[in-house]
């Protein structure tokens, strides 16, 4: 092989290695564009629902459980946990909840309003939604969510790759 054949593979390998790296980057910025947009049809395809929904009752019941734990009332306590449960599932795991989750809100909050009623004032920096991305392995990739004066209550959003390059969410791992 020539040294030019050599120096074209190398490059091209370089940029498959490249953007195959960048993918999850890029399934990330399409669905903080659908959220941005509101397009709930857009956002959904980044979605796998039904694990993600299988993930989050299993995370909340569990969180659920542990607060019941010594309580002599628990066994009544859990029937109605896992009744709120599905609901609060269901108002997450929508392309509306995910959108929310995106621009840094509690889908399970009431919407922000100040005590007139009338909607709140322009974000403020105290406001700001910050995130971080990062590889927890070669097949997923969790995106940290959080206000930026509020790290401690941060939603964890784990991607998965499917089909070798696409990405879906699978699992939102809310704070404790």
């Amino acid at each position: 092989m020539d040294n030019k054949l050599k120096g074209g593979l190398a490059i091209a390998a370089v940029a498959l290695a490249g953007w195959f790296y960048y993918t999850p980057y890029q399934a990330v910025h399409g669905m903080q564009a659908a959220a941005h947009e509101r397009n709930a049809s857009k956002l959904a395809s980044y979605v796998d629902f039904p694990t993600v929904k299988e993930n989050l009752k299993a995370e909340l019941n569990g969180q659920m459980l542990q607060k019941l734990q010594g309580n002599p009332l628990a066994a009544v306590g859990a029937v109605f946990a896992g009744a709120m449960v599905n609901a609060m599932v269901d108002a997450v795991v929508s392309p509306q909840g995910l959108a929310m989750v995106l621009q840094g809100e509690k889908p399970l909050s009431s919407t922000h309003r100040s005590e007139s009623g009338s909607p709140e004032a322009p974000a403020t920096e105290s406001d700001k939604v910050e995130t971080q991305m990062g590889y927890d392995g070669l097949n997923q990739f969790t995106v940290k969510v959080y206000r930026h004066d509020q790290p401690a209550h941060a939603i964890n959003l784990v991607l998965q790759r499917h089909n070798l390059v696409s990405w879906q969410l699978t699992e939102i791992r809310l704070p404790q």
